[in-house]
């Protein structure tokens, strides 16, 4: 076990290892092969301090970054149990209804939510807000001094909402598939022929013996969600990790767009690592 759990760490390793290498030559292809910079990005001399386009007051990497993530972190912890919910649970149905289509229909009012543009969703939010309380509501407009911060979970919940059509799309084909894979399997085919019940078929056969398969996907949607994530923070004003990547793209500050970038890759890589050593102890049925 210990050793199973040391070979996934150094496999995470590895992998966040590369992201960073990746980035890192990113940024110094974009800014200084295209951009015609004299700054190169491995340069110690290049990375100052915090701009003042970045930050109100006066704040080092540290403490910017650490104010940002736990921003960031509120959302996700609103978004990923509400992906995880609806996910599974609609995927389910929807491959139990596989013979209407049961796992496109449910996932297509989240899908054709998640094409519409985050701008869109922040102009509905800000109207109704304004008429509702008489002020804008977007995530940057007031600031709790005393009392309990409850307005900075109701932003969170605002920017979670894209979020969550998107993961929840994504996680009900993906459950979908998965139990409509084992359903082909030859032996639901002889249970049928000897005269088992469909449900009971499908709900203490199918799903108990997917269950290590559905485990398995429980963080594919990540990856899809952090670039959400860049997107819908700045639609929102949102001060969270992605919109502090995309001012340090347009500031050009190598630091933000660094480390805003290895955060996010670290909690995909952090997750699946998690998910890996968890689906080891998956027990079989």
């Amino acid at each position: 076990m210990l050793r199973r759990l040391l070979q996934r760490v150094l496999v995470a390793s590895i992998r966040f290892g590369a992201a960073g290498l990746l980035v890192i030559v990113l940024v110094e292809i974009a800014f200084c092969v295209f951009g015609g910079s004299k700054a190169h990005v491995w340069d110690p001399d290049s990375w100052g301090g915090v701009p003042e386009s970045l930050a109100t007051r006066f704040l080092t990497w540290p403490e910017l970054l650490r104010e940002r993530v736990a921003a960031s972190a509120r959302v996700l912890a609103l978004a990923v149990p509400a992906v995880w919910l609806v996910g599974y649970t609609w995927g389910i149905l929807g491959a139990r209804l596989r013979r209407y289509g049961g796992s496109r229909w449910l996932a297509l009012p989240f899908s054709s939510f998640a094409c519409v543009p985050g701008f869109w969703f922040v102009g509905l939010v800000a109207i109704y807000s304004y008429f509702h309380w008489q002020r804008p509501g977007f995530a940057d407009d007031l600031v709790v001094e005393r009392g309990p911060d409850l307005l900075a979970w109701w932003n969170a919940a605002v920017v979670a909402v894209p979020l969550v059509a998107t993961g929840v799309a994504w996680q009900i084909r993906s459950v979908a598939f998965v139990l409509e894979s084992e359903v082909s399997r030859p032996w639901v085919r002889g249970l049928h022929v000897a005269g088992a019940d469909d449900e009971e078929i499908f709900y203490r056969r199918v799903v108990r013996l997917a269950a290590p398969c559905l485990a398995a996907i429980s963080d594919r949607f990540l990856p899809v969600m952090m670039g959400g994530l860049i997107v819908v923070e700045t639609a929102f004003h949102y001060p969270g990790t992605g919109s502090l990547l995309m001012d340090s793209l347009h500031a050009g500050s190598y630091p933000g767009i660094v480390l805003c970038t290895l955060v996010l890759a670290l909690i995909v890589i952090a997750a699946a690592c998690l998910r890996e050593c968890l689906s080891n102890r998956t027990p079989l049925p």
